[in-house]
């Protein structure tokens, strides 16, 4: 008789016999399929192909993707540049609802004629000067209070800096909390709007 307890298939414990392949069988360990070297390779070369070989308007998608921007929204927005001239949305704070828009080529002109002119010494005066430059040029509402943006020209630079300047002063009141939320709101406004004009977009729409 066998001394292995494998080779003995029933055991009789207290008048019950016990199938002892079944007991076995689900006392041993999955064995997992070994992964071969050529599979580690293949592996790899999978991941680099879709790492460096996506097309440009697939990886376009997937930056909209990750700050949640839909392929008709993209549209919509790269739709109101073209026709209109510019995008704007509408946001809320404290029970005020606000407005914001793109910018044009020449509040890009005057935000550098500025910082030309005033030379910021360090990274957050100049950090805060774009923040407020950029505001200026595209705040569009605030409240009750409407701002001009008439549309630029060749022979209409003094009409759009005063206009520029009329929302700047109207900036200079907001109280520090409400401008630094505004300011991040254009950031991420800004963003989007990027990513909706980007290059890459002009083969999906």
């Amino acid at each position: 008789m066998s001394n292995k307890i494998s080779d003995v298939s029933n055991i009789n414990m207290a008048g019950a016999k016990l199938d002892m392949s079944k007991i076995l069988k689900s006392t041993e360990p999955a064995q997992e399929p070994e992964i071969t070297e050529e599979q580690q390779v293949q592996d790899k070369a999978e991941d680099l192909a879709n790492e460096y070989y996506s097309t440009p308007t697939d990886m376009w998608r997937q930056e909209c993707e990750m700050i949640g921007l839909t392929m008709s929204q993209a549209a919509g927005i790269l739709d109101s540049v073209m026709s209109r001239g510019f995008y704007e949305e509408s946001y809320k704070i404290a029970g005020k609802v606000f407005k914001i828009r793109t910018r044009t080529t020449v509040d890009g002109d005057r935000l550098i004629e500025m910082l030309r002119e005033l030379r910021p010494d360090n990274n957050a005066v100049l950090t805060h000067l774009i923040a407020r430059i950029n505001l200026a040029s595209s705040l569009s509402s605030f409240g009750n209070n409407t701002y001009s943006h008439t549309y630029p020209s060749d022979d209409n630079r003094a009409e759009l800096d005063a206009e520029w300047k009329e929302r700047w002063n109207a900036t200079s009141a907001f109280p520090q909390p409400i401008f630094l939320a505004l300011t991040q709101t254009l950031q991420a406004f800004d963003e989007k709007v990027a990513l909706a004009c980007d290059a890459r977009a002009l083969e999906n729409f």
